[in-house]
């Protein structure tokens, strides 16, 4: 007994030493070293410490220095999983480069080295949903986060279930299904209130905060970020804070918003740095900074590791059209809506395609791992699951369609008011001034003593008059004709 509750202050004392931040490269070369000399599980706890602190919420000009420091002790190490502890800290090191691809390709490998049965296995799963969010592949999330609910509810584990549903309410929300989302974190809330001891996570709140957001619905917004900001104890997270706060200051229109937003992009524990330079972008063209907004979309646009998020893309796109619009320039704004239009016609394509696919795929690995003992029940539910997901593709497929005839309709409204300007600049400057120059020799001709002599005075002013006309009435047939052609 003596033996044991010795071995548990220990272990209390070094947890508690672990999580303060890290300064430099030899304290966590000597963390690293403290927590290898410790039993299974306390080591590899204290590790996944040292990884999330080193890598996931370091400073940006630290973590290739700590990734090398974490590798090289752990390849030194006698530790049972060190294989899938170092691909997982390369797997977290490429996604906070956004080096996405390259970050599940490392997890998917952690998986790989480590047994089913063990807790590090829905950790990995857990990760490996968050990038496939990133990388827009939210069928594979969605069933990554299904298997762990699955687990979860198994082992009765009321704590980690909660999270759970938290984190599909995130997926939901980068999906625009906000519904889907406040009804995920309601089963997340009773979850939670429900637990011998309650506990109410602060990303539950926050996850509700960001949905009203996008819902546009102030009140609720102020209610959940308060419940964060104004509690002592969940405050202590600054990068929730700051998120809130210009989220509130963008639906009243307050510039302040501007300065959150930038406090967020240079704090190295935001891990949603793409979504915040979208906000960013909305934040400048909201206020009318268009040339930054549109420096920033291009900057977002063209780099390589946005070249197959195809959602991300198309609000890029359309938020060049808002832009390029507010400045008047109904060309570049219609054609970056087409763009726009043609990237969500992609999205509806990649999403019947991969989506269903995957569903196929995946119900027989489901099964495998987790149907045993109530095999015929848990096959009707994943029936009833995959007839679901079909039947959402399908909500979503017409949601697209609608969005891109909308988007097509206003292309063609700017395609026609430029035409009709050019078409009035023409017949304002050219028609009316050769029809004037007709209409003035005839007048002099007819007013002359001597009309022949007169006409063959004027005759080549005439006919020079007369085929200017012709060439200006004949682009008008031709500018229209080509509207013509471009409507069937």
């Amino acid at each position: 007994m003596k033996t044991i509750i010795k071995t548990t202050v220990i272990s209390i004392l070094v947890l508690s030493l672990f999580s303060l931040p890290l300064r430099a490269g030899d304290s966590l070369q000597d963390k690293i070293k403290t927590a290898l000399q410790f039993p299974s599980p306390t080591a590899e706890n204290l590790l996944e410490k040292l990884i999330t602190s080193a890598i996931r919420l370091a400073n940006e000009e630290n973590i290739a220095s700590n990734k090398e420091i974490l590798l090289s002790e752990i390849s030194k190490s006698n530790l049972p999983e060190k294989k899938a502890f170092s691909y997982e800290i390369e797997a977290l090191y490429a996604k906070r480069l956004l080096k996405l691809e390259k970050a599940r390709h490392y997890i998917i490998k952690a998986l790989d080295e480590t047994p089913q049965e063990k807790p590090k296995f829905i950790k990995l799963l857990r990760i490996l949903a968050f990038i496939d969010t990133d990388l827009e592949n939210h069928m594979r999330a969605m069933e990554s986060y299904l298997i762990i609910e699955k687990h979860l509810q198994q082992v009765k584990d009321t704590s980690n279930l909660v999270i759970n549903y938290t984190n599909i309410a995130d997926l939901y929300i980068k999906s625009n299904l906000y519904e889907e989302a406040i009804n995920a974190l309601n089963t997340a809330y009773n979850l939670a209130t429900h637990q011998e001891k309650e506990y109410i996570p602060n990303i539950l709140y926050e996850n509700k905060a960001i949905a009203y957001f996008h819902l546009k619905n102030m009140d609720s917004l102020q209610h959940y970020a308060n419940k964060i900001i104004n509690d002592e104890a969940r405050s202590s997270n600054s990068t929730v804070a700051h998120r809130l706060k210009y989220m509130a200051l963008l639906l009243k229109k307050d510039k302040e918003a501007l300065n959150e937003i930038k406090v967020l992009i240079n704090d190295p524990k935001d891990a949603d740095k793409l979504f915040t330079n979208l906000h960013l972008a909305e934040a400048y063209l909201v206020f009318n900074q268009i040339e930054k907004s549109k420096k920033l979309i291009f900057k977002l646009l063209s780099s390589d590791d946005l070249k197959n998020l195809g959602y991300m893309r198309n609000k890029l796109f359309n938020l060049l059209g808002d832009a390029y619009l507010k400045s008047k320039d109904f060309e570049l704004s219609a054609q970056y809506y087409k763009k726009g239009s043609d990237q969500s016609a992609l999205n509806t394509i990649r999403m019947m395609k991969t989506g269903s696919i995957l569903n196929l795929l995946k119900y027989d690995e489901i099964k495998k791992k987790y149907v045993v003992a109530q095999e015929n029940l848990e096959v009707r539910q994943n029936y009833l699951l995959l007839f679901i997901m079909v039947a959402g593709m399908i909500i979503l497929t017409f949601i697209f369609l609608y969005r891109s005839l909308k988007i097509k309709k206003k292309y063609d409204e700017l395609m026609f008011n430029k035409l009709n300007s050019e078409i009035s600049f023409i017949n304002s400057h050219e028609v009316r001034r050769y029809l004037s120059n007709i209409l003035g020799i005839i007048m002099v001709i007819k007013m002359s003593e001597d009309r022949n002599e007169a006409y063959s005075e004027f005759e080549d002013a005439l006919f020079d008059s007369a085929e200017n006309l012709d060439i200006s009435i004949k682009s008008i047939a031709a500018k229209l004709n080509n509207k013509a052609e471009s409507c069937t």
